[in-house]
């Protein structure tokens, strides 16, 4: 490593990747609950997400971080991987099936697409990449860089409270914590990154695609959302016990 890891290079790289998508939007004058729209995928994720991608990988390579960033060993845990994947295939599965396809298009289903990809590369490096690297660099405990990691991901969305969501935002920084928790465990029982970065994808491009054309008015979906959460929190209690004994 060119850099050595420090948690207040990882926290740096956070507020700047936070700072950067608030002075785009706040300019923008972007409305949160019309961000789904093809304008605003183009102007207020795909443009300021692909500069933020470009910067992130001259970073891991300047840095030489991108071993760390990407991979680690891979706890071997296949019943907890079976037990958080099931929920989470269901939630994406059920809003591919809920959605209106015929009504969102070609063109807006492949920028959706597009956006998605980056927001998963982008917020998955700089939280369970960056972040989590310069975590590990600094504290004792694998536990302590799970909670911070997860934490700070849920404040990123934190920042939604400025630009339309109000006190809702709260809701959805603890609901992100719970969220990036699974997200933590994906990486740490694949032993990849890259795994976490399509699932986040996947994740938000079927929520956004049904909110944007909802085909049917099922909840069967929220079921599997509340199985993620429940299964996050108590599977990262026994990755971290099964782990403790050595570090990433």
């Amino acid at each position: 490593m060119r850099l050595q890891p420090r948690w207040w290079i990882g926290v740096a790289a956070f507020l700047a990747y936070a700072a950067w998508l608030m002075a785009v939007w706040t300019f923008l004058g972007i409305d949160y609950a019309a961000l789904g729209t093809q304008e605003n995928l183009l102007r207020a994720i795909i443009l300021p997400l692909g500069v933020a991608a470009i910067a992130l990988t001259v970073f891991n390579w300047w840095s030489g971080w991108w071993k760390q960033t990407t991979h680690e060993p891979r706890l071997r845990a296949p019943l907890f991987l079976a037990i958080l994947a099931l929920p989470i295939v269901g939630f994406v599965s059920l809003n591919l099936y809920a959605t209106g396809w015929a009504t969102l298009g070609v063109e807006h289903t492949l920028i959706l697409a597009v956006a998605m990809l980056l927001v998963g590369f982008c917020e998955e490096m700089v939280t369970r990449g960056v972040l989590l690297v310069s975590l590990r660099g600094s504290l004792k405990s694998e536990a302590w860089a799970w909670f911070w990691s997860s934490t700070l991901f849920g404040l990123l969305h934190a920042t939604n409270a400025f630009f339309g969501l109000g006190s809702a935002a709260l809701v959805q920084v603890v609901l992100a914590f719970c969220a990036g928790t699974g997200l933590y465990l994906v990486r740490r029982l694949t032993g990849y990154i890259w795994v976490a970065m399509v699932a986040h994808a996947l994740w938000d491009f079927s929520s956004l695609a049904r909110g944007q054309a909802p085909a049917s008015e099922s909840m069967a979906a929220l079921y599997f959302l509340a199985g993620i959460y429940a299964a996050s929190l108590v599977l990262v209690f026994l990755v971290l016990r099964q782990g403790s004994s050595r570090k990433p």
